[in-house]
């Protein structure tokens, strides 16, 4: 299971979807001071839609590539789900990119969005693109064994 390459970028995308919860998204600043948002729920401001569904959807992207590693024997699922992660990965990253994460109140001055977190994301769609590959590569090779027999 592990020594399949396919199994390294599912593990790439677990990281990367737990990395995002610790790197700063956007960055607030107000009268007084600056705040770093990170893909978790807010405690000092109110939420957006669009914030609450990104921490969902990189949830269960974390969840999927997880359960993605341990269906192994079911290539064909691995296949489906890891195109599954790819759209989900790059919807997160479309998230991050356009929607505000903050409702915009008279205390916010201005909202600074940080682009690293949008390389981080797509390194997640090419790791998922590169699992895809490796799989359908593992098929014919399977495939190509059968015919052997």
């Amino acid at each position: 299971m592990i020594q399949r390459k396919q199994t390294l970028f599912l593990i790439e995308l677990i990281f990367l979807g737990l990395s995002l919860l610790f790197v700063p998204c956007q960055t607030i600043l107000t009268k007084t001071s600056s705040t770093n948002i990170y893909l978790m729920p807010l405690e000092t401001f109110q939420s957006t839609t669009g914030h609450l569904a990104a921490v969902i959807l990189n949830f269960i992207g974390i969840v999927l590539a997880t359960f993605t590693i341990f269906s192994f024997k079911k290539r064909e699922l691995q296949v489906k789900l890891c195109y599954a992660q790819l759209v989900l990965w790059l919807i997160v990253t479309a998230m991050m990119l356009v929607c505000p994460f903050v409702m915009q109140t008279d205390d916010i001055l201005e909202v600074q969005k940080h682009y690293f977190i949008i390389a981080i994301g797509l390194f997640a769609v090419i790791a998922a693109y590169l699992a895809v590959h490796f799989i359908k590569k593992d098929i014919e090779l399977l495939k190509s064994a059968d015919r052997i027999r």
